[in-house]
């Protein structure tokens, strides 16, 4: 009897200890190509329920290794549970070789997770960086573009997805462009100026490779004729001039070399903008003028874009930076003119009115 007591006191321990035991699943992609990312998520509320099993601030470890031959460990990252059960961590793939990983989540006392938990996953790397060909220099001598030609084995005609970055910015997609029936691509992406660019490939199926070029050179500048003045320049903070003009025609033109919004508002006070030319053409506007002054705003059409804006003008008597030009655009509000006081005399003086009345 005793021996059968113990026994039902052990059951009703397991039971209870499994019963306490938190809910934990990750989830990540089975496949993964090399130089992608390697996202994993996971939660904590079981199928059916909608309360986490763990406390919101719950942390653990979770561990990359690898698992082809000999398990090996790659990585480790610390994830935190969310409040609403959730955590997530990323794993960098680039520089890894192909082959069988396992994804494995340590739990710290090795009975907080219960049994039904999923807390290992395998993801295969493959490398599809042999895929695609390169044909065009990865040395170029700047002129506006960045050419990009080659070919990617196996896609055909289904189009290719890149995205170029400088910087640390993404000034190009990403953005798919169209391939032959033997996956050929041959685009030119626009650049404003020379540097470094990464230049990052691919489909439908997902990453393939990146590849690095060097743009060498700098925009020249534009010679305009004509009157001129200039000033930096942002999308956040843009340049304002004020154009004297002459009756007739007048002629505005910016330099070249990034890609230039001009604003202007006329003597009838009219608002006008221009945009038609890119970053290696001057942005241009003409008008007619009776004399008076013209309120100019020049901003680039990108917002990582910045640098100093020449305007020049033809039939113009000056052309200067302008300090009231960003109230009349409304980006600027002027401060009220505060009323003065009157003086001290002419206040008394008032005042012995008010009382005269009042006995009269």
């Amino acid at each position: 009897m005793k021996r059968i007591a113990w026994l039902t006191v052990i059951a009703a321990m397991l039971l209870v200890s499994t019963a306490s035991a938190a809910y934990v699943a990750i989830s990540a992609p089975q496949t993964v190509n090399v130089g992608e990312p390697l996202e994993v998520t996971g939660t904590t509320i079981a199928q059916g329920l909608t309360r986490p099993s763990l406390n919101p601030g719950f942390s653990t470890e979770i561990v990359l290794y690898y698992a082809q031959h000999t398990k090996r460990e790659v990585d480790r990252k610390t994830i935190v549970v969310q409040q609403d059960g959730s955590f997530s961590t990323t794993f960098e793939t680039e520089g890894l070789a192909v082959g069988l990983y396992s994804i494995e989540l340590v739990d710290p006392t090795r009975t907080t997770f219960g049994s039904s938990s999923k807390i290992r996953q395998l993801v295969t790397l493959v490398d599809r960086s042999g895929s695609l060909t390169v044909t065009s220099p990865l040395n170029q001598d700047f002129d506006g573009y960045l050419d990009l030609q080659g070919a990617v084995s196996g896609i055909g005609s289904s189009g290719i997805q890149i995205q170029v970055e400088h910087d640390g910015f993404i000034v190009y997609g990403p953005e798919f462009i169209s391939t032959d029936a033997d996956g050929r691509f041959d685009t030119a992406v626009p650049i404003s100026s020379g540097g470094s660019y990464k230049v990052t490939f691919a489909d439908i199926d997902g990453y393939i490779d990146s590849q690095d070029f060097v743009v060498s050179g700098a925009p020249t500048p534009t010679s305009i004729p004509g009157i001129s003045a200039s000033a930096p320049a942002s999308r956040s903070a843009p340049a304002y001039f004020e154009i004297d003009t002459r009756s007739g025609t007048v002629a505005i033109a910016t330099s070249a070399g990034i890609d230039w919004v001009v604003e202007y508002i006329d003597e009838d006070e009219r608002h006008h903008k221009v945009n038609n030319k890119g970053l290696l053409e001057p942005e241009t506007a003409e008008f007619a003028a009776r004399g008076g002054v013209v309120y100019v705003k020049v901003y680039p059409m990108s917002y990582n874009d910045s640098g100093t804006v020449q305007i020049s003008a033809t039939n113009a008597k000056s052309v200067r930076v302008s300090k009231a030009a960003p109230a009349l655009f409304g980006d600027a509000t002027p401060t009220p003119a505060q009323a003065a006081p009157l003086p001290a005399a002419l206040a008394l003086i008032a005042l012995v009115a008010v009382i005269l009345a009042r006995r009269g």
